[in-house]
């Protein structure tokens, strides 16, 4: 085997999976992988500094065109934040959100 179909046989077997990943109907509805609970609370406690102990997750989200949104309770007040994580639970981003 040549390194040119080599080449030609893993891009053919890597067009394969993305194909079968489109197509897969296993979407969580019921709410965010563990994993990416996880990874958002260790993520909030770097950006917002604060221990990851005073950090409570709920848990009550669904993903969004493969983005999970799931709200956090930060500190003693309980002041609201949110996190995103992606389909592989890596963190997008954490935010505080405004007061109401």
């Amino acid at each position: 085997m040549t390194i040119r179909s080599s080449i030609h046989f893993a891009c053919a077997a890597i067009a394969g999976l993305l194909l079968a990943a489109c197509n897969s109907t296993a979407i969580r509805v019921g709410g965010a992988p563990e994993a990416s609970i996880k990874n958002c609370v260790a993520a909030a406690a770097r950006e917002l500094r604060v221990p990851p102990g005073s950090i409570v997750a709920d848990k009550g989200t669904t993903p969004r065109d493969g983005v999970y949104s799931i709200n956090l309770k930060v500190g003693p007040q309980g002041r609201s934040a949110v996190c995103t994580t992606d389909e592989n639970s890596a963190v997008l981003g954490v935010v505080y959100k405004r007061p109401e």
